[in-house]
């Protein structure tokens, strides 16, 4: 299938501006079945973003690709992997690469439940890198940032998801971030929180 979504961006967003420069994103995507039958999803994407902002806030146009894909490996497993590569505008990290598995609830008697675990690396754009080393008041500290970024900023996650009933589920997660916004000395990250669905 092709699918194509055209959004407001920037003030167009709320619409107190102008539409005319919206976020436009394009979607390939198939469905297949491997390993003895089981289902997968596979897809491709390219997006314009017509108005945002780089990192330092200058208003700037963005664009990117990326792909997914999520194959069940077994009764109730199912594995996921997501890449995206930022390839027009000056941004804080301009790869990410995650990749995780989710586990159905079957397997410990509720079906409808499942514990996933996921993992993801951002990486520091050039653009960013460059922007945060800059001295010029020559104090020997970075402008923009008081760090110079470098690598990749590494984010942990699990949740579990449980069916509360046939139209309710609470979501629960832990996260942890390894070298947030690309800073090699800076504590680790935690947050933690809770997602409910209702469906009608």
């Amino acid at each position: 299938s092709v699918s194509l979504g055209v959004f407001g961006s920037g003030p167009g967003a709320n619409f107190s501006g102008s539409l005319a420069k919206p976020f436009v994103i394009a979607q390939l995507e198939t469905s297949r079945r491997m390993l003895g039958g089981l289902a997968g999803n596979y897809r491709l994407y390219l997006w314009h973003n017509g108005r945002t902002a780089d990192f330092d806030g200058a208003n700037a146009s963005h664009s990117g690709i990326g792909a997914s894909a999520d194959q069940r490996v077994g009764e109730a497993v199912t594995l996921f992997g997501r890449y995206g590569h930022q390839t027009k505008g000056r941004v804080s990290f301009d790869r990410a690469r995650t990749v995780g598995a989710e586990v159905g609830g079957s397997y410990w008697g509720r079906a409808a439940d499942a514990v996933g675990i996921a993992g993801g690396l951002l990486r520091t754009s050039s653009a960013f890198h460059d922007a945060t080393v800059a001295d010029a008041d020559g104090d020997g500290v970075p402008d923009l940032t008081g760090y110079a970024a470098s690598g990749s900023e590494r984010i942990g996650e699990i949740y579990y998801r449980f069916r509360v009933n046939n139209r309710f589920d609470l979501s629960a997660d832990v996260q942890a971030i390894r070298r947030p916004g690309g800073a090699g000395s800076a504590s680790t990250a935690k947050a933690a929180g809770l997602r409910a669905r209702i469906g009608f």
